[in-house]
């Protein structure tokens, strides 16, 4: 008999131990999975890149986001101002709310019930940086950015992405040709992965 319970014991202890583990490493996969896929990035340090002015494939736009066009906040207007010095050939556009709503309603009609079903601001400014890099191209800065030089060396590439330690991507900074398959994939995807989990 004590054979029997111990034999169940034992088996239980496995069990929820199996359990655990995919439990696990559901959790930590895809951030496995993010590190193997960025492990050879295109770009590490920037200092030793030459400018190759007869093939640019980025175009001169500086995209920014913001509620509205006013009420900006004086830290990020000098760090926006920043960019844009460096930047004085470039077309600078600022997407407010409202500009944005319309971009996705002209270019993207089957994310916009998406793009408003999304409980929090920041969700759909996640999606407009997407958005018009998709389909006008050039760099996307957070507004809190703060310029030290020109992105012009990055013009070369055909998308840019910066890394994060240990593991994952921001999207503070990203610079794309219009139409990228990348951004595309996200985009129409978005929509599948629009799940409420421990959210309001």
């Amino acid at each position: 008999m004590q054979t029997i319970i111990n034999c169940r014991v034992r088996t239980i202890f496995l069990s929820l131990f199996a359990i655990c583990l995919v439990f696990i490493g559901y959790l930590i996969w895809p951030w496995c999975y993010a590190s193997w896929i960025w492990q050879n990035s295109t770009i590490y340090d920037s200092s030793h890149l030459i400018l190759n002015t007869n093939h640019l494939l980025v175009p001169r736009i500086l995209h920014q986001t913001w509620r509205d066009d006013q009420n900006i906040p004086s830290d990020w207007q000098k760090a926006s101002n920043s960019c844009r010095s460096y930047h004085s050939n470039y077309e600078y556009r600022l997407w407010t709310d409202t500009t944005a709503r319309q971009l996705i309603e002209q270019e993207f009609p089957s994310l916009l019930s998406t793009y408003d079903s999304y409980p929090y601001d920041i969700q759909r400014a996640d999606v407009i940086r997407l958005v018009v890099l998709y389909v006008y191209g050039g760099i996307y800065l957070d507004l809190d950015i703060v310029c030290l030089k020109s992105f012009d060396f990055l013009r070369q590439y055909e998308f840019v992405l910066p890394r994060t330690m240990p593991v994952g991507l921001s999207n503070d900074f990203i610079l794309a040709t219009p139409k990228h398959p990348f951004l595309y994939q996200i985009l129409t995807d978005l929509p599948k992965f629009n799940r409420r989990i421990l959210t309001k």
